[in-house]
């Protein structure tokens, strides 16, 4: 079975119109026009691909987009060169709209090779596959709470750190002791909230999450009973990824 990544991007693609036959390179801002036949190389599964290497250095993020009238698209960027390897950190089905595909992501030491393939046994069409360079994501920087009950304003932006699910977040970090009570509330108007309390300053030590535990609507709520004296990091997130928007944290320490 296929593995699915949900990826949601918004905008459009520049990019320069390039034959396929011309290149077995594809870098940002490359766009590629092809077609899949019964003559193209085939999975286990009996779909047909092409395979181009990705010209990308370690680090940078990119927006791989598939797209097809013909058949249902479906994307995978492989590591390694010319789609050999069974290594693939994203695939993706659907979330380039309707049934094209879309991957986004920061690219590690690769190689990478990008395989552009169908849905389905057998099936063929013309097609167009695009790369586009994205702004680079900003490392997690903490906002230092303190240990006293607070609120603040804030806004996720594209940029912002990034989680696994390619939700952007932003950091706070306070400290808390053993025996004490927080209670933690994440609210929007423009984004479904997604809440979670990490130990540590770093936001990367996950101890419970909530999406919409404040009533009614999407805003999340947490209360937890601190065990530990020590520094403690709340991510202020959204549900879905790509969502970004005004905001407002509020801390209670008890």
């Amino acid at each position: 079975m296929k593995r699915f990544t949900s990826v949601l991007l918004a905008g459009g693609l520049l990019v320069t119109a390039l034959p396929a036959a011309a290149q077995s390179t594809i870098r940002a801002g490359d766009s590629v026009q092809g077609s899949l036949s019964s003559s193209d190389p085939s999975l286990e599964d009996g779909s047909y691909y092409d395979c181009f290497n990705l010209q990308a250095g370690a680090g940078e993020r990119v927006s791989v987009t598939l797209r097809s009238n013909d058949f249902d698209a479906y994307l995978a960027v492989v590591e390694g060169r010319n789609c050999s390897s069974d290594a693939s950190p994203e695939t993706d089905d659907d979330s380039g709209g309707g049934t094209d595909s879309r991957v986004e992501m920061t690219l590690g030491s690769g190689p990478y090779s990008i395989r552009a393939n169908s849905l389905g046994e057998g099936e063929v069409g013309r097609y167009t596959l695009a790369v586009e360079g994205l702004a680079a994501v900003r490392p997690v920087d903490p906002i230092y709470l303190g240990r006293a009950s607070s609120q603040w304003f804030g806004d996720l932006a594209t940029g912002d750190a990034l989680a696994g699910d390619e939700s952007w977040y932003d950091c706070y970090a306070f400290d808390a002791r053993s025996g004490q009570t927080v209670g933690i509330g994440l609210t929007s108007q423009d984004f479904d909230a997604y809440l979670s309390l990490h130990e540590g300053g770093t936001c990367d030590a996950e101890i419970v999450s909530d999406d919409d535990g404040l009533g009614d609507g999407t805003d999340a709520y947490i209360e937890h009973a601190i065990e530990r004296s020590g520094r403690y990091s709340i991510r202020a997130n959204s549900f879905t990824s790509g969502e970004t928007g005004r905001y407002a944290l509020v801390l209670e320490i008890e």
